[in-house]
């Protein structure tokens, strides 16, 4: 594979092939800072890194391969035009419901599983902008044990 963050751009890839209805754009974590700046595009979806873990007990393989478990967040924002404290569930819930029927059981490719979705972080509301993210599970095969 030779990147420890393939996922992601499979996962952008994989939405943006998708034309998913309603929603207008997916992008990597460095477009965040339009998002900081107030300057979010209506319903984009942001594809972030969310943390990995090891298997430990039977699951653990010491060696040059091992298998790494890793997490990565979709999150839709999306601008609140009726309610800013109820968010914009109404359109917001048709695009969640693709995007998970596209990433959910997805396999990536090679020396990666499927895609699992598992628990998501509760929905964040501003003013202005909402954002509801779901979560997935994917493992990769990192190798080591080689000396330069």
């Amino acid at each position: 594979m030779g990147d420890y963050f393939a996922l992601q751009p499979r996962i952008i890839q994989r939405l943006k092939q998708a034309n998913i209805p309603g929603l207008g754009g997916v992008l990597p974590a460095r477009d965040l800072r339009l998002l900081a700046e107030g300057r979010v595009e209506d319903a984009v979806v942001y594809v972030l890194f969310d943390g990995e873990s090891v298997p430990a007990g039977e699951e653990y393989r010491a060696g040059p391969w091992q298998t790494v478990h890793q997490q990565w967040l979709v999150v839709l924002a999306t601008k609140n035009y009726a309610a800013p404290a109820l968010g914009d569930k109404d359109r917001a819930g048709p695009i969640l419901w693709e995007i998970n029927r596209v990433l959910q059981g997805w396999s990536p490719g090679p020396g990666m599983s499927a895609l699992v979705k598992v628990t998501s972080p509760r929905a964040s509301y501003t003013e202005k902008t909402t954002l509801y993210a779901l979560r997935y599970a994917g493992t990769i095969q990192t190798e080591g044990g080689h000396t330069p």
